[in-house]
């Protein structure tokens, strides 16, 4: 079985946080009916907002329960980086797609 510190590190990591970001939109989407016609502008500031979010709050979590040391460089910033490579590779992976041809072909 997984310990809350283990889930909090889980929690913090890029692999985990669009699972966690997707699930919370999911659930959002479903039970506020405003959110889902929202324009997809709006959508990613939600996307990107809760990216950061998820990381700082499992940072901030274990601060108050397990005694993580509060710091800028060793909890925090970590938490961010890893909230903006969520966010990037969640919005890069819905971007239209590229053309075939290299770049520089001409036909």
């Amino acid at each position: 079985m997984i310990t809350w510190e283990e889930f909090l590190i889980w929690a913090s990591s890029p692999g985990a946080i669009p699972l966690i970001v997707g699930v919370l939109l999911s659930v959002l989407i479903e039970y506020v009916p405003t959110f889902g016609g929202l324009s997809p502008r709006w959508k990613r500031a939600a996307f990107f907002g809760f990216c950061l979010a998820v990381p700082l709050l499992a940072a901030l979590f274990g601060v108050l329960t397990l005694g993580w040391p509060l710091s800028w460089a060793g909890l925090l910033w970590p938490a961010l980086v890893a909230g903006a490579l969520a966010f990037g590779s969640g919005t890069l992976s819905h971007l239209p797609k590229l053309p075939d041809a290299p770049f520089g072909e001409t036909k």
